[in-house]
């Protein structure tokens, strides 16, 4: 019912945590003392997350005020994206949440806040009855 991209919140989780031991800095060296990350402090973890979502502004900044279109930014805008989403599952790790469930919880608790049917159940979403 619901679009489906093939990514799922575990895939990305998965993927993250095999990665990290891998990740390499600009100068070819690993960047984590830790493989599991937990060198970065959660501060540092929010700090990429808000940098990257800060990238993202900045492009949407230049949209509005003309100097791209939304047609020429949103390949740059798909990218800074996806790294908000990606550093966001990596803080989200680093704090013990699973952050599928507490999207899927806390979308459903507004759902019901705020009069809507739409839910969101396992992989899909579908409208409660």
């Amino acid at each position: 019912m619901g679009f489906h991209t093939g990514l799922t919140f575990d895939a990305l989780r998965g993927a993250n945590t095999a990665r990290l031991p891998q990740f390499k800095n600009a100068l070819g060296e690993p960047a984590h003392s830790k493989a599991d990350g937990s060198d970065w402090s959660l501060g540092e973890w929010v700090t990429a997350v808000t940098g990257e979502l800060g990238e993202a502004a900045n492009l949407i900044k230049k949209v509005r005020r003309g100097d791209l279109t939304i047609d020429e930014a949103r390949a740059d805008l798909a990218k800074e994206f996806a790294d908000v989403v990606t550093y966001l599952d990596i803080l989200a790790m680093q704090c013990g949440v699973d952050l599928g469930r507490a999207t899927r919880d806390k979308f459903n608790e507004v759902s019901k806040r705020v009069g809507s049917n739409v839910e969101l159940a396992g992989d899909d979403w579908h409208y409660a009855s």
